[in-house]
């Protein structure tokens, strides 16, 4: 068995199979798009990292990237909420020893639910439990449900459990729930499924006399246009502009440039 506990450096994100280590597991497997590791996805995860803790195995994040929908072509909007980087330091942060990260393509999408779980859990991961969310689909055109899973974990030798995602204000915590805050500017609803603010990487460039503008990561999930109050770097505030065009400015940063990080907390004069 290959394990990841003793291991004194920084946990893995690996970003293909080939960087799986030889022999690895048995883990306890998550699977699922994580974006944004919102309140439902700590859920789900800290119920894997329970379960592995009482076996004393590897707890494992598996997800893809980009994200499924923007690959396949569906109407669903597949703005990132988090880079995968950081999609991968919040697992950390829950307790995971690895994130696996797989490049998400039209040829993996083919596969079906059975040569999914082979190739993917069984003999890559050697999963001995795999935790999902409860409307979970895999495989080609999502004919895989979490019954299929099951059945093919008594194959295999997994067990499976399916975990309802958390509820906020009677809303389900969920990525789209996110998004539709962004688009509104209700970051205090965005924040609240999240369980932390909305963060935007990207790099800070004069933009003029006071002024700098953030150059975001591609696709980044934007708060609809205005004036917002926010953090940069995580410990200093300014004020954010973001335009009717998507590109966000950043008041009184001078003396800063470079790869930064936003925190955005709440429209600038709200109460």
């Amino acid at each position: 068995m290959t394990s990841l506990a003793a291991q004194p450096s920084a946990p893995p994100l690996w970003r293909c199979f080939d960087d799986v280590p030889p022999g690895f597991g048995p883990s306890v497997v998550t699977l699922g798009v994580f974006d944004g590791v919102h309140r439902g996805h700590a859920h789900l995860i800290d119920h894997a990292v329970r379960a592995a803790r009482a076996r004393d195995l590897p707890a494992v994040v598996l997800t893809f990237d980009p994200h499924p929908a923007q690959v396949l072509g569906l109407p669903r909007d597949t703005a990132r909420l988090s880079t995968l980087e950081r999609r991968a330091a919040l697992a950390f942060e829950l307790g995971v020893q690895a994130v696996c990260a797989l490049p998400f393509t039209r040829e993996f999408a083919a596969l079906s639910p059975a040569a999914f779980v082979e190739r993917v859990l069984v003999e890559r991961l050697r999963a001995e439990v795999v935790a999902v969310g409860a409307n979970f689909t895999f495989g080609h055109r999502a004919s895989g449900t979490v019954d299929t899973l099951r059945d093919l974990g008594r194959k295999h030798g997994f067990s499976t459990t399916s975990v309802d995602l958390l509820h906020e204000l009677d809303a389900r915590c969920s990525s789209t729930r996110v998004r539709e805050c962004l688009r509104s500017g209700d970051l205090r609803g965005a924040e609240a499924a999240l369980g932390r603010p909305h963060r935007v990487e990207g790099v800070l460039r004069p933009a003029g006399p006071g002024l700098s503008e953030l150059v975001v990561v591609p696709d980044s999930a934007l708060p609809a246009a205005g004036r917002y109050l926010g953090r940069l770097d995580g410990n200093r505030s300014v004020v954010l502009w973001v335009s009717g065009e998507g590109r966000v400015f950043v008041e009184s940063a001078v003396g800063w440039d470079g790869r930064c990080e936003v925190d955005f907390i709440d429209r600038a004069g709200a109460r």
